[in-house]
């Protein structure tokens, strides 16, 4: 039994109602009266890396690569400019000591490119260089360190596992928005390039538009990158981590929406009619799939060949155009013209073979149209410049790699591998075309280089022993690697968690 109140006490809470009391019209909820004191504007509110990636991706994605700061020339891509602003804040934050302190091998990757490009360009300007080639290789420079400013900016800015997967997530989602530009090109509803356009911006060269291959009827379109070619190789590069990001969507809404930006990217690749495209999502998934267990590649490999055969009925004629530029490669002028190239590759290689002619300096007003990145570096940089070039491409496969066996959670050893294999489609395609002279390809190679930095850092920051990892009951998509049971059959079993059996690479 309680006591009652005294009068005081009713007093003072008649008065306190009585001073706090409004009309019902007159109060405000709760909810507005925290948005109206909190409130701040947007210029005032601190910008972090991730708010300057995802305008980095809309404006790589979003703008036609053709057009540039005017005055500015191929360097002038608003990508270019927040990629030196991005290398200015890291090398802040790096002198300030504000980098994270974990082991970070993608930057050893970085400095290492940076370095033989650095030297390929003082080699070039020792040998006396015409003035084309030296404004070409200045911009090269320029280009390089922006690019590197995003790398790192990824590799050591990004600081949690979130934000990481939702920058991957609107990388995925431009990346849908690109492929559907170029579905309404290839269909011909509209050419939304015409109209996409930012003030202070002009055209570097005309843009590519619609063009044709195999014959009438079939368009092949590039939607707002610099050419088809690199509009296939993009959206192949950009599929295995949309694929990857479908496959763990935990709701009903995420499930449809990735699934749709799944098949927009993939039913997009074959409208660029190139061969290159082709080679490399056939690469790309084949890789991919070296992880799944074999029931996860049964699956995949039945809904491919539905797929495919639903593409033939709804679209006749393109796989057979497809089909063609291979079995028909005898005949193929351009297959042909880079096969009679290689002798005058060869020729001007044995000058300078070592060092090459200077970075940034092999360009086609001077020289030859090569379609062969290789080829390109090998003239340009020498064995140095090459072998400097397939290092980059392939060290930061095998560190994705190893956060494929030794990841924390199914999860994470999943977006390696569908990150680790966009490594070996661009040195695959580097062959293929001259790969490093479209921005749009070297901007989404930067950034996978990046993520996978990122990747490392946040996964070695988590709790968890550094072993092979097997799979356990409930992973669907991830098997055990091989290396796991080789080592259970040796004589020790240190470094793996638990025994299992063999089922995937």
């Amino acid at each position: 039994m309680t006591a009652a109140p005294s009068a005081a006490t009713v007093v003072t809470r008649r008065q306190t109602s009585r001073s706090t009391w409004r009309p019902a019209l007159l109060a405000e909820p709760d909810g507005l009266l925290r948005t109206r004191y909190a409130w701040e504007p947007a210029l005032l509110k601190p910008i972090d890396t991730l708010t300057v990636l995802i305008v980095f991706l809309a404006l790589q994605f979003l703008i036609p690569a053709r057009l540039v700061i005017g005055g500015m020339g191929a360097v002038g891509r608003p990508t270019v400019a927040i990629g030196i602003l991005l290398v200015f804040v890291w090398a802040l934050s790096a002198v300030r000591g504000q980098l994270p302190g974990a082991r970070q091998p993608i930057r050893w990757v970085i400095f290492l490119y940076v370095a033989v490009q650095m030297f390929s360009y003082a080699v070039g300007f020792d040998r006396g260089l015409p003035g084309v080639e030296a404004s070409s290789a200045d911009r090269w420079i320029i280009f390089t360190i922006a690019m590197a400013g995003l790398t790192l900016a990824i590799a050591d800015g990004i600081p949690t596992r979130a934000q990481l997967d939702r920058f991957l997530l609107v990388l995925v989602g431009f990346t849908t928005v690109m492929a559907v530009i170029g579905i309404l090109q290839f269909l011909g509803v509209a050419d939304l390039t015409r109209y996409l356009r930012l003030p202070g911006l002009s055209n570097n060269a005309e843009l590519i538009g619609i063009g044709q291959r195999g014959g009438p009827g079939f368009a092949r379109v590039a939607s707002t990158a610099t050419h088809y070619i690199e509009f296939g190789v993009v959206l192949s590069m950009v599929l295995p981590v949309a694929l990857h990001y479908a496959l763990f969507a935990t709701e009903r809404k995420q499930r449809q929406l990735r699934w749709a930006a799944v098949v927009l990217i993939a039913s997009a690749i074959p409208f660029s009619l190139s061969r290159s495209a082709t080679l490399a999502v056939t690469l790309g998934m084949a890789v991919l799939a070296t992880v799944w267990p074999w029931r996860q590649r049964y699956n995949a490999a039945i809904i491919g060949v539905v797929a495919t055969a639903a593409f033939a009925v709804v679209q006749p004629g393109v796989l057979g155009t497809i089909r063609s530029l291979f079995s028909n490669a005898d005949d193929d002028p351009s297959i042909q013209n880079r096969i009679a190239r290689t002798d005058y590759v060869m020729d001007l290689w044995s000058l300078r073979p070592w060092f090459g002619r200077g970075a940034g300096t092999v360009i086609p007003e001077q020289y030859i149209l090569l379609d062969n990145q290789l080829y390109v570096t090998l003239l340009a940089g020498g064995v140095v410049g090459l072998a400097g070039l397939v290092i980059f491409l392939l060290g930061p496969y095998f560190i994705a790699r190893s956060i494929r066996l030794r990841g924390a959670d199914q999860e994470t050893r999943h977006l390696a591998q569908s990150l680790a294999v966009i490594m070996p489609v661009s040195l695959l395609v580097s062959a293929t075309f001259d790969s490093f002279s479209f921005a749009t390809f070297v901007g989404v190679l930067f950034l996978v280089i990046g993520a996978i930095g990122a990747l490392w850092r946040l996964d070695h920051e988590s709790p968890h022993e550094r072993v092979l990892q097997i799979a356990a009951p409930g992973d669907k998509y991830v098997a055990t690697p091989l290396m796991a049971y080789w080592r259970r059959s040796g004589p020790t079993d240190d470094g793996v968690r638990t025994p299992a059996a063999p089922s995937s690479p």
